[in-house]
């Protein structure tokens, strides 16, 4: 059999591979430069919205847990007077979450980087200090849904209570930006944030709310 060999003329080309030129690879380089400044801005605004997301479940674990609680001691909303002042296994955290633990993950804030003594919230000890409980009725006209029962602290300060004139020293109102602010847990157990920021910006504490005309008499003990 006899073997039929291209032609001087034909336009076949063998073993032979076409390099892309430099100007080439400037411009695939260039594309990829492209594409990475538009994805990563918005990849990162994701992952900043998804740390929003798990600091509003957070909050609503510890609400559950609060409750909880409360249905074993005749509806105060948490224990008082446990803070960082106290040895780690006695703080409030130990009375509250089963299995007993002192820093339960649900206590960090994902967007909040090595808060002191692992937590990110802080409870609004108004709350005690006006006998409040989760089934108490008057508020001085406020709502239950605008009842602050525990927000976000400064990533440097280590209690667990927001206590009478420590707003502005120990609240984190902006943690995850100007536009969503910081998360609360309000006293009807829904998350959300504090949409009248004009008393935030002016150091008023908007925790207080109105004493009752006529405040429940006591205090909650253990």
């Amino acid at each position: 059999m006899q073997r039929t060999l291209p032609s001087r003329g034909s336009n076949l080309v063998v073993g032979r591979s076409r390099a892309f030129s430099l100007v080439e690879l400037l411009v695939v380089i260039g594309i990829i430069g492209v594409l990475l400044a538009v994805l990563l801005p918005a990849l990162a605004q994701a992952q900043k919205q998804a740390r929003w997301v798990q600091c509003q479940s957070n909050l609503r674990q510890i609400g559950i847990h609060l409750e909880i609680y409360s249905q074993n001691w005749k509806g105060w909303i948490y224990p008082p007077k446990l803070g960082a002042d106290k040895p780690r296994d006695q703080r409030w955290p130990v009375h509250v979450f089963k299995p007993v633990v002192w820093n339960p993950p649900v206590m960090e804030c994902p967007e909040d980087q090595d808060p002191v003594e692992d937590h990110s919230y802080i409870l609004n000890d108004h709350l005690s200090v006006h006998g409040i409980k989760f089934s108490s009725k008057n508020f001085g006209g406020l709502p239950s849904s605008d009842v602050i029962v525990m927000g976000e602290k400064r990533t440097d300060y280590n209690d667990y209570y927001m206590n009478i004139g420590d707003f502005s020293t120990r609240v984190e109102p902006y943690r995850h930006g100007l536009k969503k602010g910081s998360n609360y847990l309000f006293l009807d157990l829904h998350v959300g944030t504090l949409l009248n920021r004009r008393n935030t910006l002016w150091g008023i504490d908007p925790w207080d709310p109105p004493v009752p005309s006529e405040p429940p008499a006591g205090r909650g003990t253990r």
